[in-house]
């Protein structure tokens, strides 16, 4: 990127009136704004070096020497993509393939970076939540996917317990949690997803953390689960569906029925678009934009 115009030009070019760049002038950089599009620098990325470099005297912008060192900043974190490009490919999976993981990962892991922020994408922005649905759907097409191939996913394939790592459900960020049970002074603290698989029990387990200092707690839902096969109202092609029915929500001394449960709703069915030995991308069956990815741990 911007291999023809050094810094000092690109910095006359954007630069205000007063010779400064800040964020809004950064926007008239039509290289980086390509590296933003096209997911190779995330935004909270951006932001956290833009904050790092040191700043005009009296102002929150950068004079022609900060925006070099931005610029600088910005530039290293393609060094070691530079040098991979003159390696040979490897067989099989392609670097492009082995990169759209990697980059849905490094994101996810920037996201987690701010200790402010909610887990789990819950207060990701519009721009955000368009970048992570952009990348997961390069993860889809790759050649790890069990579900692009011939290979039929068993319940054994999914058995096991799954962190959820980020989803853009709406629901989920309307209610700062899947259970809805976060305190006016509480904080959504992760979700765990075990399913068991035997040849007489299809069991889920949801175990949701509640940050609320001395009060914190756990609320559980229990359930039957199930693997379906389907046909994607989106693509027309074949699909893997997980159906979720929850039987209970316990929390504290406190269990009750959760067939009514509206908030557990988003998860009951889910396609999986994505399914190796340590990753899951769920979708929702009614609305593409409504994903959920989880780790296996």
């Amino acid at each position: 990127y911007a291999d023809d115009l050094p810094p000092g030009v690109i910095f006359a070019e954007i630069a205000d009136d007063n010779f400064l760049v800040g964020m809004d002038e950064l926007k008239k950089w039509g290289d980086l704004q390509d590296m933003m599009r096209e997911g190779d620098l995330l935004p909270l990325e951006l932001q956290n070096i833009y904050e790092g470099v040191a700043k005009a005297p009296g102002t929150e912008k950068l004079s022609e020497e900060g925006f070099e060192a931005l610029y600088e900043a910005i530039d290293s974190l393609f060094e070691d993509d530079d040098e991979n490009e003159e390696e040979p490919e490897d067989e099989g999976i392609t670097e492009q393939q082995a990169s759209s993981k990697i980059k849905l990962l490094d994101a996810i892991k920037q996201f987690g970076m701010d200790e402010e922020r909610l887990p789990c994408g819950l207060d990701s922005t519009d721009t955000e939540v368009a970048l992570m649905l952009e990348i997961a759907s390069n993860v889809e097409q790759e050649s790890t996917n069990m579900i692009n191939s011939e290979t039929e996913v068993q319940a054994t394939d999914i058995a096991g317990s799954w962190e959820l790592m980020y989803t853009t459900s709406s629901t989920m960020k309307f209610n700062k949690s899947l259970s809805g049970m976060v305190p006016p002074n509480g904080k959504f603290g992760g979700l765990v997803q075990t399913f068991k698989a035997s040849k007489y029990l299809a069991d889920v387990e949801y175990l949701e953390k509640i940050n609320a200092g001395p009060a914190s707690f756990d609320v559980k839902v229990t359930g039957d689960w199930e693997l379906r096969d389907t046909v994607s109202l989106f693509t027309g092609t074949r699909s893997v569906a997980v159906s979720v029915v929850p039987d209970s929500v316990t929390y504290g001394l406190t269990s009750q029925r959760a067939d009514h449960w509206k908030s557990l709703g988003p998860m009951n069915l889910l396609d999986i678009v994505y399914l190796d030995k340590d990753l899951r991308i769920m979708r929702g069956t009614t609305s593409m934009e409504a994903i959920f990815i989880f780790k296996r741990v």
